[in-house]
């Protein structure tokens, strides 16, 4: 790119925050102008469910770096003010205040905002998905003593472990069969649901919510379709995130409700418009298909690969996912996506620290569970990249090493 361009980022979480500096370390010498409708500075956003709504991370641990440290670069943090418009034809940005900013490349990382289900009363439930929501979840667990969670995914998990370890009383109201069941085998759904009842955690499936109310003694009653209520002092919901899309051209927008890139980030049909992190849905060369991932690493790596290809070093992102949970002081990690009626392989005793869970495809290793054995990440990604086909009976047997399978 010439020295005169303008990069203009719409987004100012992780994975817009990280595309800048990217820029940076690529020696980009134009102009990067970083939109952000929150008035932080880029952060990342997994401790907000944990360390920091607890209390045991100070807020500044979010950060991607010191206020001092962006000061001391060329990029332009425009905060507290949305880019409400986009001509693409024109490469020109229109943000709230009315401030016009004309652009050679666009970078969409406007991530997304909770998912609000159509019921009555959805109004009344708190939400977690920026520094602010964590703010008003943290003041709220401070002066309550029963939170009831709709949605048993990894943040209402997460917020459940949470808030159980800070005292108080802690109902998990599920509409599916079993909790991350998204992402998780059954036998590792069913060992997690066992740890949070083990904390004091009342845990519900097959449980559709019809209402939420007030109630007049205070609090709030949450409805079900079964005609049994739930009653707490709070109501988190947390049942996923909706992407934000609305500035591009529906044209634009996939199966998966995400901005469609190719395998480099661009926006197909739009000269100069990328798109990455949570909002991005990519063409992924390992499962030869379009998907949307919301995941720390993948906000991380690919707006860092996206940043290359912008300063003419073409970079395909290329992802295995992977995500990682703390709860009850237990480490869950995931390597690739769970498919139900994949073949499930177990070692260990299920729960127990080391124990794994992986699944097969047509013998294929597709993915798989790490409970408190991150050690063996690196060997179960290698194994899901290569489509290793290793015995059910070495993969199951601990006595044998995960990385001579690979």
């Amino acid at each position: 790119m010439g020295g005169q361009d303008t990069v203009l980022i719409v987004g100012g979480g992780q994975a817009g925050g990280q595309l800048a500096r990217q820029l940076l370390q690529e020696s980009f010498s134009g102009r990067v102008i970083l939109a952000s409708d929150e008035e932080y500075l880029p952060y990342e956003r997994p401790p907000l469910s944990k360390a920091v709504l607890k209390g045991s991370a100070a807020e500044d641990s979010l950060f991607l770096c010191p206020a001092e440290e962006w000061a001391h670069t060329r990029i332009e943090i425009v905060a507290s003010d949305p880019v409400v418009e986009i001509d693409t034809g024109g490469k020109a940005a229109r943000f709230a205040s009315g401030r016009i900013a004309r652009y050679d490349t666009l970078v969409m990382a406007t991530g997304g905002g909770p998912r609000i289900p159509d019921i009555p009363g959805a109004e009344f439930a708190k939400v977690l998905r920026n520094l602010e929501h964590s703010r008003v979840l943290r003041a709220e667990l401070g002066r309550t003593a029963h939170i009831a969670i709709i949605g048993g995914g990894v943040i209402g998990m997460e917020v459940a472990a949470t808030a159980a370890a800070l005292g108080r009383q802690v109902t998990v109201i599920e509409a599916g069969a079993r909790v991350m069941g998204r992402i998780l085998p059954p036998a590792a759904s069913a060992w997690l649901e066992d740890l949070h009842r083990s904390h004091g955690a009342t845990i519900m499936t097959n449980a559709a919510v019809t209402r939420i109310g007030p109630r007049d003694t205070g609090g709030f009653s949450v409805q079900l379709g079964d005609g049994f209520a739930v009653e707490a002092d709070i109501i988190l919901m947390a049942v996923g995130m909706t992407p934000n899309t609305a500035l591009l051209p529906k044209d634009t927008i996939g199966h998966a409700s995400g901005i469609v890139t190719d395998e480099y980030g661009r926006v197909c049909g739009y000269d100069g418009v990328y798109a990455v992190g949570d909002v991005a849905e990519s063409m992924n060369p390992l499962y030869g298909r379009h998907m949307r991932l919301e995941t720390w690493r993948n906000a991380d790596r690919q707006a860092k690969a996206v940043a290359r290809t912008i300063c003419g070093i073409e970079t395909v992102h290329c992802e295995v996912p992977w995500m990682w949970s703390d709860q009850h002081e237990r480490n869950i990690q995931v390597v690739g996506l769970w498919q139900a009626g994949a073949d499930v392989v177990v070692r260990g005793a299920c729960g127990e620290p080391g124990s794994s869970l992986y699944w097969l495809e047509d013998g294929v290793v597709t993915g798989g569970v790490l409970i408190d054995n991150g050690r063996d990440r690196r060997f179960l990604e290698k194994m899901v990249e290569t489509a290793a086909r290793p015995s059910p009976e070495a993969l199951a047997d601990p006595a044998i090493a995960l990385k001579s399978l690979v």
